[in-house]
């Protein structure tokens, strides 16, 4: 890593890491439909979990988180 870079603080985050086994042919498709947002891969897929999470509490499914998640809405 260069010294001073944008590399330095580009992985800094507080947020937990998730690894995912997924189909080639979907991770192409996750990526072009992240292109068209202009979003990373993986912003995307967090805001998908994020909606999906918030829609199940809606919902009744999920009971609302009590801390830990950073949501301002």
């Amino acid at each position: 890593m260069i010294e001073g870079s944008a590399y330095d603080s580009c992985m800094a985050t507080d947020k937990a890491k998730l690894m995912v086994y997924l189909d080639p042919g979907y991770k192409e498709w996750l990526g072009k439909l992240a292109a068209t947002q202009n979003r990373s891969m993986s912003n995307y897929v967090e805001t998908l979990i994020i909606e999906t999470v918030d829609k199940a509490v809606q919902s009744g499914e999920l009971p609302p988180l009590e801390s830990g998640g950073d949501r301002d809405d």
